[in-house]
């Protein structure tokens, strides 16, 4: 669970009496258990669950060895060697998707990510404006943003920095609200 390195990039670009700054950070490595993906697609809630399997037939409609057989393929090998062509359910926890028949480590991600951590936009009034306002040396505007995209991730619908909820658990991620995106909005007054 614990990542192989992190790190992250920041800059500030001042033009004039704007400045614009940004934070990106990264964590690469380590593994992450999904527990939502886990019960998520033994239940039919994500998106792989659906849709038309090869033959052009619902994959949640049931296997009938014919034209119209609904459930998947998966890929593999047969115990002779020769490429899987057997057809299973995919309709219910015990289906293709189900954690019943599949292992722990099915539902196992990489947790690296890259996220765009912050971003702000600061404008400095200029001193003529500042020198009709009275005792003030300088004054500010800004705008941050915080938590706003995530770039890169491998666990799929969820944020790879969620938790369990509870406790001192690392490395297992399940039914955690997603980080909020924050934004602020700062005026600085210097006396």
């Amino acid at each position: 669970m614990n990542p192989e390195w992190t790190g992250g990039i920041s800059n500030r670009i001042n033009y004039q009496n704007w400045s614009l700054n940004f934070l990106v950070d990264a964590s690469w490595g380590g593994d992450i258990f999904s527990l939502d993906q886990y019960y998520g697609q033994g239940t039919g809630q994500y998106q792989i669950t659906v849709g038309n399997n090869d033959l052009g037939n619902p994959k949640r409609d049931p296997v009938t060895g014919g034209n119209d057989s609904g459930g998947v393929i998966l890929d593999g090998y047969q115990a002779d060697g020769s490429q899987n062509n057997v057809r299973v359910p995919a309709n219910s926890v015990i289906g293709a998707y189900g954690y019943y028949r599949n292992p722990a480590a099915r539902f196992v991600y990489d947790a690296s990510y890259v996220k765009l951590r912050e971003v702000g936009l600061t404008y400095n009034l200029p001193q003529s404006v500042i020198e009709k306002v009275g005792p003030l040396r300088g004054i500010s505007v800004s705008a941050i943003g915080r938590n706003l995209w995530i770039i890169h991730k491998n666990i799929p619908d969820a944020d790879p920095e969620q938790g369990i909820v509870a406790g001192n658990v690392q490395g297992y991620q399940g039914g955690a609200y997603p980080a909020t995106r924050n934004f602020t909005f700062n005026l600085k007054l210097e006396f």
